[in-house]
């Protein structure tokens, strides 16, 4: 098990320096940040001096391994615009995505796995159509389409929540709503699957012959040996909902990450948005090693490979 764990981080670590390596080059080829700093009467020379005074005038790779000996202690700079610390601007705006990818899982798996047992226990029934139906529809849905539909369902028409902006409980209801909606249907389809694989095995019959109520034949025993591969899927779905954070934040003027990364892209703040991603990617890279080891303590089985 000890193995599979180191090999899953040093997995994460490739992961992460192929992010940062990507994401260094194609925000290079984005544009020129003077063209933003500078008034646009700014002579070549004054752009040259604002290069030189940023380090972009380096030779390429320079600039990237300079990148990385900062990255590696913590230090990615600072904003071209704001002038802090990039840590700082990012320490700032995460814990506004964390709490709302935090929110729109918890309501994801809530609908999501107990929607795909009850889909497998009747399944081929009016139910499980019913529940596969709407995980399609659900699948199916651009975020955004859905992010505008309830803006104008509950906030417009109705004037229950508010369409932007971070406040009360209820600036929260209509992006962790969209989220969660765009994330629970890949869990009840796979938890579904999950259960169906696990109905058949011998100690589900030999539970009910022992005369064990059918409901905790469901929710203990059958979920508990299903799991596994849900499992796999909530660490996953932990990473998308920082890529979905971004189209969300947007649309409802959420001040986190997502926003923010949207700003530094407009603005060609080079700094900002390598510490954005490097972020992202180590936070990504944690939660698929605590998933590994998850599954691995919940399955004996995986434990001996």
């Amino acid at each position: 098990m000890i193995q599979a764990v180191v090999r899953q981080i040093a997995l994460g670590l490739v992961v992460v320096l192929v992010a940062m390596t990507v994401t260094f080059l194609l925000v290079r080829l984005s544009g020129d940040p003077t063209a933003q700093l500078l008034p646009e009467g700014a002579t070549l020379e004054e752009r040259q001096a604002l290069l030189q005074e940023l380090g972009l005038l380096a030779p390429i790779h320079e600039q990237y391994l300079t990148y990385l000996r900062r990255a590696v202690v913590g230090d990615f700079g600072e904003s071209y615009f704001d002038g802090d610390t990039v840590s700082s601007i990012i320490l700032m705006y995460l814990p506004n995505t964390l709490m709302l990818g935090a929110v729109a899982l918890i309501v994801a798996v809530t609908l999501g796995v107990p929607l795909g047992v009850m889909a497998a226990v009747r399944q081929g029934g009016a139910l499980d159509r019913a529940i596969q139906f709407v995980s399609v529809l659900g699948a199916s849905t651009p975020a955004f389409w859905m992010a505008l539909l309830l803006m104008q369902i509950f906030a417009v028409s109705l004037n229950w929540f508010p369409t932007y902006g971070m406040g009360g409980w209820e600036h929260l209801v209509l992006p962790a709503a969209t989220l969660a909606i765009a994330n629970f249907p890949r869990l009840a389809r796979l938890t579904r699957s999950a259960m169906l694989e696990v109905l058949p095995a011998g100690f589900i019959l030999a539970s009910r012959a022992k005369g064990m109520p059918e409901r905790r034949v469901i929710w203990r025993v059958l979920l508990r040996n299903g799991c596994i591969p849900v499992l796999a899927l909530v660490a996953l779905e932990i990473g998308g909902l920082f890529g979905g954070a971004v189209l969300t934040e947007t649309v409802f003027s959420w001040p986190g990450i997502g926003q923010l990364a949207i700003r530094s892209l407009q603005r060609r703040d080079y700094p900002v948005i390598q510490g954005i991603v490097a972020y992202v990617a180590v936070m990504f890279a944690i939660v698929t090693v605590v998933g590994e080891v998850a599954m691995r303590a919940a399955d004996p089985r995986l434990r001996k490979r």
